[in-house]
């Protein structure tokens, strides 16, 4: 067991396939006609990537971050098409594109000027426009300049594409800014196109383009701040659950303090409950105490300041104390979703599920009924 292995020893990460495979076809409903780029950066947002490769088979293509994600999809068996969003950042990682069979994503005169240099052929490619993000990707005026170098070399563009900076902001003018500069792009010749992340394909109705791209929707959560448009209510179901045990219960008298700095304090007598997880396991320090967790069915909210490895919950509601070691669900409960937590620390589902550490399990089993319930079957449920 490595030290990593043994430092986050207690946190369980439960991955549910069949809660990603339902989310790809929720991508289908909303896109019928459009191929989908699954997007599993960042090993899928904390899923796994190696691990989920199953559950995305009917994905059109896969998507990453860079070209080191995409040969490690490769190794681990995918065939079909992968897109490198950040393209290559050197003349090894370019060869790696050509060998592997990647589409890498070009964005910059400096991988303009790297494929000019290595004259391939045989290369497909994307090419990326910088329509109001300010991050990634070529002014659209210079579309035809770029289209005219590629095609110089030889070089094949399977599309173009750019990125909504502000799609999950309803009635963002922004958006609709970006929108008219992407069609307004002059491309001569058959070349699909992209823009829909997960915010675009569920809140509009004017990005037509041949693919869609979404990302956090696959794994269950929101990418809207609003509580009306959370994941369950957008018939998402939640890809992982996150346990933690039980691992002390005391009783605490009115006034006795809780955690460092003393900053909770008994107003009555309290049955308080220790779990073994904390901010070295990815769950945020910042998280205030009106953050809750779920011992079976119950409801349980946080008392004072988030440690290390451990926090604190107040289970004096329930009828009798769970048993020690019992799992505590922090996120991924029918009642208590990634998207709950998010909201309430003031951060975003995609933070929480790509910085949370544990040990993964996966479950992969058919979904009954409308919404998948995942809880513990404990005399407390």
């Amino acid at each position: 067991m490595s030290t990593c292995d043994r430092a986050h020893r207690n946190v369980s990460i439960h991955i549910d396939l069949a809660a990603i495979r339902h989310n790809l076809k929720q991508v289908r409903k909303a896109a019928p006609d459009r191929k989908i780029f699954a997007v599993v950066k960042a090993d899928a947002y904390g899923h796994g990537a190696e691990k989920i490769l199953t559950a995305l088979e009917d994905a059109d293509a896969l998507a990453v971050a860079h070209v080191a994600e995409a040969v490690a999809l490769r190794q681990a068996g995918r065939i079909g098409p992968i897109l490198v969003m950040q393209g290559f950042h050197s003349d090894e990682e370019l060869a790696l594109c050509r060998r592997a069979g990647l589409w890498p994503v070009i964005h910059n005169r400096y991988q303009l000027e790297l494929i000019e240099n290595r004259k391939m052929p045989d290369l497909e490619c994307w090419v990326k426009f910088d329509t109001g993000m300010g991050r990634l990707g070529f002014v659209p005026e210079l579309a035809p300049t770029v289209q005219r170098k590629l095609r110089a070399v030889g070089v094949e563009v399977k599309g173009y594409m750019t990125h909504l900076a502000s799609a999950d902001r309803e009635n963002d003018l922004s958006t609709d800014r970006q929108i008219r500069a992407f069609k307004a792009i002059r491309w001569s010749g058959k070349a699909d196109r992209s823009v829909c992340n997960s915010a675009a394909l569920l809140a509009r109705n004017d990005c037509p383009w041949e693919w869609v791209r979404p990302g956090i929707m696959l794994y269950g959560a929101s990418p809207f701040a609003s509580q009306s448009r959370a994941a369950d209510k957008l018939g998402l179901q939640p890809a992982m659950r996150v346990t933690a045990p039980v691992t002390a219960i005391r009783n605490l008298k009115r006034g006795d303090r809780i955690g460092y700095g003393g900053n909770y304090e008994c107003t009555e007598p309290t049955r308080v409950a220790t779990i073994g997880a904390g901010y070295a396991d990815g769950y945020p320090r910042a998280a205030p105490g009106t953050t809750s967790v779920m011992l079976g069915n119950w409801r349980c909210p946080l008392l004072g300041r988030i440690s290390m490895d451990t926090m604190a919950v107040d289970i004096s509601a329930l009828p009798v104390p769970p048993p020690l070691d019992y799992p505590v669900t922090l996120w991924g409960h029918a009642q208590l979703g990634v998207d709950e937590i998010a909201r309430n620390i003031g951060t975003i589902p995609y933070e929480l599920l790509c910085t949370i550490r544990g040990k993964r399990t996966y479950l992969d089993a058919p979904v009954e009924g409308n919404v998948r319930q995942i809880t513990a079957n404990t005399m407390i449920d």
